[in-house]
């Protein structure tokens, strides 16, 4: 997979202070996040414990996750997304598609915020 940080940095950079709808697959199951953009941070993470990935995207601003007990608000207010050693990213105007080795994600602006 392709690697491409600054793919992942501009578009989000880009869309700040925008609404994204984040869809999130990850082992059969699809989470759907809502937020509201307001800061990007790539960060490394030293665990000696592999409990963490290496890397991580956390996207900060107030958002919700839909559950089954229905929408719940982000804690802290911020969404990460662990970054694995092998992942790609596209963009376009309008979405980021995001794929590492755990999940798959597409992000995309929330047409009711322009």
């Amino acid at each position: 997979m392709l690697q491409s940080p600054n793919t992942l940095r501009q578009w989000l950079e880009e869309n700040k202070d925008r609404e994204l709808i984040i869809r999130k697959e990850e082992d059969g199951r699809q989470n759907r996040i809502t937020i509201r953009l307001q800061d990007v941070d790539m960060v490394q993470h030293n665990d000696t414990d592999d409990y963490l990935s290496e890397q991580a995207l956390l996207l900060r601003g107030p958002g919700t996750v839909r559950t089954g007990e229905g929408l719940e608000p982000l804690p802290s207010d911020v969404f990460e997304i662990s970054l694995t050693d092998r992942w790609s990213a596209s963009a376009n105007h309008r979405s980021l598609q995001l794929q590492t080795e755990r999940a798959e994600y597409s992000i995309e602006l929330n047409k009711l915020s322009f």
